[in-house]
């Protein structure tokens, strides 16, 4: 995978996602989410997702630097896990600017980079100006990026079921 597909241009679009009921989010297009996205670059992920879940009304979703800061563990591990040749901090960064239009700080994206080699999860690959990082526990990385899936999942299902009621 180059450098060039993770920073093709996204699906774009300001509107607020449908509020029917009709769109709500089904097992089996989880389903098709989860298997059609196991290869794309995380451009091609987030453009295809968006469409797919919000039918093409929405091709931007704005994330809040507070909501990516409180899940900037399980966005790092999934944007070094759709690479196949690991990268480094600063290329993470750039993906945020660019996927989510949110700029995190070097001081908070290293320290939690730190903190997954610690754990296990990533291991870090020292070379002679960078370092780089790539997943060393597939499994203990699906787990993390599926709890944090579902929590978000259902935690955005109870807003939108909200929606109706306003």
């Amino acid at each position: 995978m180059s450098g060039d597909d993770l920073h093709a241009t996204p699906h774009v679009v300001q509107a607020d996602p449908p509020h029917d009921s009709s769109s709500a989010v089904t097992a089996q297009l989880i389903e098709r989410v989860r298997g059609d996205r196991r290869d794309g670059t995380p451009t091609e992920v987030l453009s295809s997702v968006t469409a797919d879940l919000l039918d093409d009304d929405v091709a931007d979703i704005d994330v809040a630097e507070e909501v990516l800061t409180q899940s900037l563990d399980e966005i790092l591990v999934a944007l070094i896990a759709m690479r196949d040749d690991g990268t480094h901090g600063s290329a993470l960064m750039d993906d945020m600017a660019h996927l989510f239009d949110v700029q995190p700080s070097p001081g908070t994206v290293y320290p939690r980079l730190h903190d997954l080699e610690s754990a296990g999860t990533l291991t870090r690959h020292d070379l002679v100006q960078t370092k780089q990082y790539s997943i060393s526990d597939d499994d203990a990385a699906e787990s993390q990026l599926e709890r944090a899936a579902y929590q978000h999942l259902a935690l955005g299902l109870f807003l939108h079921a909200a929606l109706d009621t306003v």
